[in-house]
């Protein structure tokens, strides 16, 4: 009886190897010459001396494959241009290398540990100057400003593939080589209205260098906000918040308070309520001024009946590193009497209150305000 066909085939074996075909393809762009990893060696003249980020860079090579072909010179090019590699460069076309790197060290690095059985390359033949042919390459090579980057990130998260799944940020993050912080805080930054997006994009170009040196806040009022401020304070408010911060209603401290409350409740703060910034700016005579004179226990029981202390009015409480003679100047003499001496600080100007209006409000104040050592401070002198 005659066999039919396809029998005794490993169907299993034949689809895997069309799987692994179809992903290779996908690897490696077409149209550009490939060679094997092992064919290429890094230029020893190469300025990058640490490669840095190779273990996320080759996660994403072997999701996603190498997009960009790397620059390569035949080895008798190179050794016309740096003759002292001779000896080095010969040794290593010996051992089967057919090119030197130019340009994509780090990504050489990565498809090695990455395993990835061929990459492209781009083979240059003319170079008249390999060193500013690198500078060049590094410094035409604009990357994306951060708003940019949102835009991006949010559309790459918003995109389905066929199963109709879309990616997480972590899953994005690993995908591109960064973390998920990253991602997060980029896309935040398109919760900003128009005008903190750009004054983040000034903030970038500034760290690049790319606005002059006289264009900054001081001789244009142009407003520059780093990317993490952004996107872990301004992003959190309100945009009537945000444009009030623009016109210059809003301080940075006030933002930063107010970020932290649900925007449901967010508001604009009373005139009467200081930050930190004007509790400091006070001058020594106007806060021994502001803070309330403690009465004796005769003088309370001859004025009006004193209140449960649950109902007690809010009163601003001295910072712990208050000087002792400022203390003692606004205690009547029953009080100094009666209270135990206080630690003498090494400041000699107050910093400031804190005004109470329950307890939780003043451990948050606490928490913010001081220092470690004067927290420390003050649960000594609380535990005496």
């Amino acid at each position: 009886m005659p066999q039919k066909p396809g029998l005794k085939r490993d169907l299993a074996a034949e689809r895997a190897a069309r799987r692994a075909a179809t992903q290779q393809a996908r690897l490696v762009p077409q149209g550009l010459p490939t060679v094997r990893p092992e064919q290429l060696m890094p230029s020893p003249e190469n300025g990058r001396r640490k490669l840095l980020k190779i273990d996320e860079l080759a996660e994403t090579l072997r999701s996603d494959g190498m997009n960009t072909a790397m620059t390569v010179i035949p080895p008798d090019i190179y050794v016309e241009i740096y003759p002292q590699h001779k000896e080095a460069v010969e040794a290593r076309v010996a051992e089967g290398v057919l090119f030197v790197v130019h340009h994509g060290h780090r990504r050489l690095a990565a498809a090695v540990k990455a395993e990835l059985p061929e990459v492209p390359i781009l083979v240059r033949r003319e170079v008249p100057s390999l060193r500013i042919a690198a500078i060049q390459e590094n410094l035409q090579r604009m990357a994306l400003n951060p708003i940019e980057e949102a835009r991006e990130f949010q559309e790459a998260l918003d995109e389905k593939d066929g199963d109709g799944k879309q990616l997480s940020q972590r899953e994005l993050a690993k995908r591109v080589g960064c973390s998920q912080t990253y991602v997060s805080h980029r896309v935040a930054l398109l919760r900003l209205v128009p005008a903190l997006q750009q004054a983040t994009i000034d903030h970038w170009l500034k760290e690049q260098q790319l606005l002059e040196a006289d264009e900054d806040e001081a001789s244009t009022g142009r407003i520059l906000l780093p990317v993490r401020e952004a996107a872990t304070v301004f992003a959190r408010l309100r945009p009537d918040l945000q444009e009030a911060f623009v016109r210059g209603e809003l301080t940075s401290a006030q933002a930063a308070s107010v970020s932290k409350l649900p925007a449901e409740q967010q508001a604009m703060p009373a005139a009467e309520e200081l930050d930190d910034c004007g509790a400091i700016n006070e001058s020594p005579a106007d806060t021994a001024a502001s803070l309330p004179v403690p009465r004796s226990s005769d003088s309370s029981s001859s004025s009006t009946p004193s209140l449960p202390p649950a109902a007690q009015p809010a009163a601003p409480v001295g910072r712990p590193n208050d000087s002792a003679e400022k203390r003692s100047a606004d205690r009547t003499p029953a009080t100094q009497a009666e209270a135990a001496p206080a630690p003498v600080a090494t400041q000699e100007e107050p910093r400031g209150v804190i005004v109470v209006r329950s307890v939780e409000d003043l451990a948050l104040n606490i928490a913010e305000l001081l220092e470690p050592d004067e927290i420390e401070a003050l649960r000594e002198l609380l535990a005496s």
